[in-house]
């Protein structure tokens, strides 16, 4: 009798713990993605899941905004100097309860021996055409436009973020792109 009470107890608890962990919503969370330039004008892309693109990392780290980006310029084997923020955006996958906040910033490339993140599969240098051509997803396509056409002015917008039928992400502004300084 007493293990079955012990047993009914335990499995009503494990059962309460499952439930509520799947009611916990995830928070909102800042992403910080880095486009590094070299002295011949290249940005630096990495490999992620198949596809090329800017260095990024979730930010959850309790450091000053300038150290992380130092940290996540070292996993690519850079180092930068004076990175300068130029984009910032919300996005919200469709019917998610949370949204990203992106923060897009540029650095030049002072020294470093380039190596492959971890979770990557490749990095390179690339022109800044054949980088526009390789990145699959417009919005970072367009950050990098924004940076060679608006110098020193930060853009701003906001978005819904969902897959088309054949998997590709796709975006729909809630806010248009915008200066913001």
């Amino acid at each position: 009798m007493i293990k079955k009470t012990i047993l009914q107890v335990l499995f009503i608890s494990i059962f309460n713990l499952i439930t509520m962990s799947s009611l916990i919503a995830q928070e909102n969370y800042s992403f910080m993605k880095l486009l590094i330039e070299n002295d011949k004008e290249e940005i630096l892309l990495v490999k992620w899941e198949g596809e090329w693109e800017l260095p990024g990392e979730k930010f959850n780290k309790p450091i000053p905004i300038n150290s992380f980006l130092i940290e996540m310029a070292e996993t690519t084997g850079a180092t930068i100097e004076n990175p300068i923020l130029f984009g910032l955006y919300t996005q919200k996958w469709r019917n998610a309860d949370y949204l990203t906040l992106m923060h897009y910033y540029m650095a030049k490339y002072k020294s470093g021996d380039i190596k492959i993140p971890p979770d990557c599969t490749d990095i390179r240098w690339f022109s800044q055409e054949e980088a526009l051509s390789r990145i699959p997803y417009e919005n970072m396509k367009f950050m990098i436009k924004w940076k060679e056409k608006h110098p020193g002015k930060i853009a701003s917008a906001a978005f819904e973020k969902f897959r088309d039928e054949n998997k590709n992400v796709k975006y729909i502004a809630i806010e248009n792109w915008h200066k913001i300084n």
